[in-house]
């Protein structure tokens, strides 16, 4: 008997949960959705113009000896323009450090073998400047202040000859002595 109540039970919930798994009709009372608005101005950011504001130019009638107004405005756009580049030009050259790429040469535990590649270098090759680091237990020597990888990859090619580990690598550099580099 508590068998055939339990199947009543379970046939009477499986009924009740069919008509909400079934795909429900449309109701009356549905809208169809046609166009959506919603005024989102209210969350957009105000910024205030820093935009200087133009003046529209009025026709005038032209006379062959009279300049125009447009290359005049044109002149003083012109001059502004060239005062910031000569402003930029300034400034880099007063730039003493930049990113760049250097070369690690040696990277090792044993100081003899350090030593050994810091004279190597010296001798042969003297324009690039040396930067020898320690941090225990480990020598780094790296060569060499270029501006881009194609000026270092043309030492990386002699130096590989000598060196098995020779890499590129980004760091900052020193500009000027990066320029002086041929």
């Amino acid at each position: 008997m508590k068998k055939y109540l339990l199947f009543v039970c379970f046939l009477w919930t499986l009924s009740s949960c069919m008509s909400k798994l079934s795909p429900a009709k449309e109701s009356k009372n549905t809208e169809k959705i046609t166009e959506y608005s919603e005024d989102l101005s209210v969350f957009r950011p105000k910024y205030e113009s820093t935009k200087p504001t133009i003046i529209e130019k009025s026709e005038s009638p032209k006379t062959p000896n009279a300049p125009s107004k447009s290359t005049s405005t044109l002149k003083n756009e012109n001059d502004a323009v060239e005062a910031i580049l000569v402003h930029i030009k300034e400034t880099n050259k007063k730039l003493a450090e930049g990113k760049g790429f250097r070369i690690q040469v040696f990277s090792g535990n044993n100081k003899a073998d350090f030593e050994s590649a810091k004279s190597y270098l010296y001798r042969n090759f003297s324009e690039l400047e040396l930067y020898e680091s320690y941090s225990q237990p480990t020598y780094k020597i790296k060569v060499g202040d270029f501006i881009s990888v194609d000026e270092a990859s043309r030492y990386q090619s002699d130096l590989k000859t000598k060196f098995s580990t020779v890499r590129i690598i980004s760091d900052k550099i020193n500009v000027k002595k990066a320029l002086e580099i041929k």
